[in-house]
Parts: structure tokens; sequence; C-alpha cells
């Protein structure tokens, strides 16, 4: 009796009655076609998690999602699942089934076909429901594929699809569907709306968009209906990404069409984070076409004091690094080791390595310029 009392007692105590026991079952690196044997044995589906031992997110969904009582035996019930992490196998799927980054997260019937198709971090409930889209043959990815291909275009479907190719990362296939959201003569007066504000909010990732111009245009007005943390968070996820994209790229950002839209916006914009994009996207307007220049503006942007504390670290640091690495002006070279001289005595010790190594690789690259 006193057995049973400390029994009940345990179970009663938070946590341990609900404690996770099961995980899914996924199997390392093996041959896709032994996965299809054993699915076609099993009569079951496949269900491949791509991702890597480094892989935060990765990681998260094996450790603290896929081993959740409901989600292994959804999916143990249904699929024989594989876990590529690395490998010659995990290279040749990566290829077939178009899988660039991680994690990714595919369901294919018993002879390989793809069926549905998700990628990055989610909840338990997020999940499960992914994968009950994935196995519902008429509303997966590549049903709507099919659906779109052959011409539906009722609104309640595109929305459908265009969140499916939003979870699945295909991020090109979704700005074209999204255009039958918003087509070319889309009235923008629409988005005052709470239904097409959501839409744009949550779909619409270009900076230049008519839609996005539209709400700069009216900022304030968007902000009154919606509320700043809402139209202001997502204008700096737009220009704030596409300002650092222009400035740490490889290309010159004046060859872009959209950088002169990009910048006009910034610099007439009452946005509180405009002047930060532009520390960015000023000296980016000269990169690869005249160094010099480029210099001088992000000495200007310095001189301004509008990046603060680490914020302004990192700038100096990686505008040094800009010069170290695309940089054949010696004059310009000159102003990469003054900012890295600027740095050196305000860092700890741990942190001057890398500011030194980029120090002595311009003074080797101004020696080499100069013969």
């Amino acid at each position: 009796m006193k057995k049973a009392i400390i029994a009940l007692l345990i179970l009663s105590l938070p946590g341990l009655a609900d404690a996770q026991t099961r995980k899914v079952n996924l199997q390392k690196n093996l041959p896709l076609e032994d996965v299809l044997k054993s699915a076609k044995a099993q009569k079951k589906l496949v269900f491949l998690d791509f991702g890597s031992p480094k892989c935060s997110p990765c990681l998260y969904m094996k450790n603290n999602i896929f081993t959740i009582d409901s989600v292994a035996d959804f999916v143990n019930g249904r699929f024989v699942s594989a876990d590529y992490t690395e490998g010659p196998e995990k290279t040749r799927l990566s290829k077939i089934y178009e899988v660039y980054t991680e994690p990714v997260f595919l369901i294919l019937d018993s002879d390989g076909n793809l069926m549905h198709r998700t990628e990055g971090r989610s909840t338990a409930g997020e999940m499960l429901e992914r994968f009950r889209q994935g196995i519902d043959r008429k509303n997966n990815l590549v049903s709507q594929n099919m659906d779109y291909d052959n011409g539906r275009r009722d609104v309640d479907f595109i929305v459908s699809y265009v969140n499916t190719l939003h979870i699945a990362g295909l991020r090109e296939k979704k700005q074209a569907v999204l255009s039958n959201i918003f087509p070319p003569d889309f009235p923008l007066d629409s988005l005052y709306t709470k239904t097409y504000w959501s839409l744009y909010l949550k779909y619409d990732e270009s900076a230049v968009s008519r839609q996005t111009l539209y709400v700069m245009d009216n900022l304030n007005k968007f902000v009154g209906l919606f509320g700043e943390k809402s139209v202001l968070s997502k204008i700096d996820v737009l220009y704030g990404a596409k300002s650092r994209i222009y400035i740490f790229g490889k290309k010159a950002p004046a060859d872009d069409p959209e950088f002169e839209i990009v910048l006009k916006y910034a610099q007439k914009s009452d946005h509180p984070k405009a002047s930060i994009w532009l520390t960015y996207l000023v000296p980016a307007k000269y990169k690869f076409s005249n160094w010099i220049s480029m210099a001088k503006e992000i000495e200007n942007a310095m001189a301004f004091n509008i990046l603060k504390g680490e914020e302004r670290y990192y700038y100096k640091k990686m505008m040094s690094e800009q010069l170290a690495w695309y940089c054949d002006d010696v004059e310009a070279l000159s102003y990469s080791v003054k900012w890295l001289d600027q740095l050196l005595p305000t860092v700890p010790q741990d942190k001057k390595g890398t500011l030194l190594e980029t120090k002595a690789s311009v003074i080797e690259k101004i020696g080499l310029l100069s013969k």
C-alpha cells in the first residue's frame, strides 16, 4: 500500500506524468533505395529529414519536436523515416530534391516521388499540421502545384497555395504566385483593409513591390491603422536586409535596377531606422566603382555617430573587411588600416586576433599594389 501511494505521488509531480518517452525513428544516412524498400514492405510513406550536426534549428527539431510522443506516434505510424546529415547519399539526394538549406523535411511516396516539402523550425502543432497536409493527396504541395498549373486561381486556393510555398521555402515560386493576389492593377488602397494587410505582412518580401512602396509613401497612415510594431518592423525587415545585402554582396549594387529605388525611398523615409539603412546604402552606391568615395561615405556615416555600441564596432570592422577583400585602390585601403587601428585599442585581447589578421592582409595587399 505504501509503495502504491509513493507511485501515485510521483506521478502527480508536475511534468513527470506527462514525460515524453518516444521519438521519431530517424535512421541515419541510409541509401534511399533501402528506405523505399522498407516503406513498400510496411505499406508506409517516406519521411526524409535533411540537416547537419551544427545546425541549431535542425537540432531543435530533433531534440525538442521529434521527441514529443504525439509527433513520434504520428510519424512512426505512417512513415519510414531517414535522417541525412552527411555523406554522399545526402549530397546525391539534395541534388535530386533541390535541398539547398537546412532543415528541410520531405514526404515521398514509396516510389520516391515527392509529395510535400517544408523547411525550418516549427512548433509541434505546426509540424503535425504540416505532416497532415503532406499526406493529403488533394491538398499537399504536389497537388496544389498541379491545381495551379491547371489554371486554378480562386482566392481561397491562392492564399492556401502561397502559404504552402512559404512553408516549403520556395520563395521564387511564392513571389510569382503572389502576383495573383497583388496583380499589376491591384487597387493599392485595399492594403488598408485587414485582410490584404495581413497577406502583405506575411508574404510580400520585396522592398520595391508596388505594395511596399505604397506603404512607404503612406507610412504614418498605416501606423495609425495597424500599429507601429506591425508596420515599422515589416519595413525594417525589408529595407534593413536589402541595405546589408547591397553593401556585403559580391556584385556592384549600382548594377541592380532596384538599388536606386531602395536608396531613394530610404532617403525620403520617416522610418526611425532609415538613417541606419543609409549608413549601408550610401557607401554601397560606390562599391566596385569608386572605392575612395565608398571609404569616404563610410567615414561620414561614422562621423554622424548614427550607429552605437556593438553595432558601431561591427560596422567599422565589417567595412574594414569589405575593403580588405574586394578593394584594389591603395588610397582606399589606407582607410581600412586606419579603422582597424582605431578598433584595436578598444577590444579585449581575444578579439584582437581577427583584426590583426585583417590588418596584415591589407598591408600586404597595399605592398603588392604599390609595386
